[in-house]
């Protein structure tokens, strides 16, 4: 079957592809409770005929389509989401699944329950029509992606595929790289007295008040690909709950884009330097990269610290020209290829050394907010192009 016969092989699925996502998303999987939708997706690659179907014991499911001997190629997507916030905001309830001229509304439609579901019907349309597969297509959906990486972590520890490809929403680019995300907190220990008399105590809310500042004006490191590097703080905490006295501890959580080459090490001294500025003797400060702790719905216990690493591959690298030539004959188009400024999975196979790419449908300006809906048309665009991808990627790495 030739590339552009892809694209009607799409189109001639399309009813069920959008049949499964609407099941996806009217099943919650919010971070450490994937099991249901875990459970539809394992019951539906068994439906499509996958070589082999399991889940791992972080409830990661994998799906196997075997092909050659070139090298595999690991479709990567997570089953959890963000919470849906307020479900007045939505237009359509954000469980719903509800298709409205078109377009698929609901938590997770874009991130990334709709990419999810095109990736495994790509797997098991390959399989079905027995197009010619180079390596063995994994397909993997991962537990707690927003949460901090655990699934896709888990997965890289005991399968190494040749290539991966990241299904996060690119509004049908093909991504050649990210940002990274780090997670740090900067504390300040003061004093905590009655707030009838502040003078007697340390209120460390006044440093943290200066240390904010200073960090709004901080200068950012700029990179040609992704420009500028990014902070911003996002939670506040303090040990009081009472609000006739002052708090004797504050914290900020602080969320920072990293690009290539940067080191926890090397942020977190230059937060410590900027905290610790003109800082009165007593207080005491600190600044640490955020250690997250997890349970999965399995069960298990996981650690994992809040270091998401950037990665890049060049324009003119194979892998990147061969998945754009690929796509641009399967979708009839031209495919533009770009970066994300958000952090994904693909960072972690990529800092593996496994030649990593990302394509998704959706706008991902759409997710993460009550706006989240996909055009159907965008999810046959996304099946087509995997298909492209999985049917072609490998061969380039012979």
């Amino acid at each position: 079957m030739s590339q552009t016969d892809l694209m009607a092989l799409a189109q001639a699925r399309g009813a069920q592809l959008i049949s499964f996502t609407q099941r996806l998303v009217q099943t919650p999987s919010l971070p450490g409770q994937e099991g249901e939708v875990a459970h539809l997706v394992e019951r539906e690659m068994q439906f499509l005929g996958y070589d082999d179907v399991t889940t791992d014991r972080v409830g990661n499911v994998v799906g196997v389509v075997r092909g050659g001997a070139a090298p595999s190629l690991m479709f990567n997507g997570h089953m959890d989401h963000v919470h849906a916030g307020d479900a007045t905001g939505w237009a359509q309830p954000p469980y719903s699944g509800a298709v409205v001229d078109g377009e698929l509304w609901g938590r997770a439609t874009v991130d990334m329950k709709g990419p999810l579901a095109a990736m495994i019907y790509a797997g098991g349309l390959v399989k079905q029509h027995q197009l010619s597969l180079p390596g063995d297509l994994i397909v993997v959906a991962v537990v707690m992606e927003e949460g901090g990486g655990v699934g896709t972590h888990e997965v890289l520890s005991t399968c190494r595929p040749g290539l991966c490809v990241v299904g996060e929403s690119s509004d049908g680019w093909l991504m050649r790289g990210h940002r990274g995300r780090m997670e740090f907190v900067a504390r300040l220990v003061g004093r905590s007295v009655h707030a009838s008399v502040p003078e007697l105590g340390a209120n460390p809310l006044y440093p943290l008040a200066r240390f904010l500042t200073r960090l709004d004006s901080l200068p950012m490191e700029v990179d040609p690909v992704f420009g500028p590097a990014s902070v911003a703080p996002t939670i506040c905490h303090t040990d009081q709950s009472s609000p006739n006295v002052t708090p004797g501890r504050a914290e900020v959580t602080i969320d920072w884009r990293t690009l290539p080459g940067q080191q926890a090490e090397q942020i977190a001294t230059q937060l410590q330097q900027l905290l610790q500025q003109d800082l009165p003797p007593d207080f005491q400060a600190d600044v640490r990269l955020v250690h997250n702790h997890f349970t999965t719905y399995t069960g298990l216990a996981v650690d994992l610290s809040a270091d998401f690493p950037s990665f890049s591959l060049p324009a003119d690298h194979w892998l990147v020209t061969g998945a754009q030539r690929a796509l641009t004959q399967a979708l009839g188009r031209a495919v533009p290829v770009g970066v994300w400024r958000f952090a994904t999975d693909g960072g972690q196979a990529a800092a593996l050394g496994i030649p990593t790419v990302g394509f998704g449908p959706g706008d991902p300006n759409v997710v993460h907010t009550n706006r989240e809906h996909i055009p159907t048309a965008a999810l046959i665009m996304g099946l087509a192009g995997y298909l492209a991808l999985a049917t072609d990627m490998s061969r380039q790495a012979l």
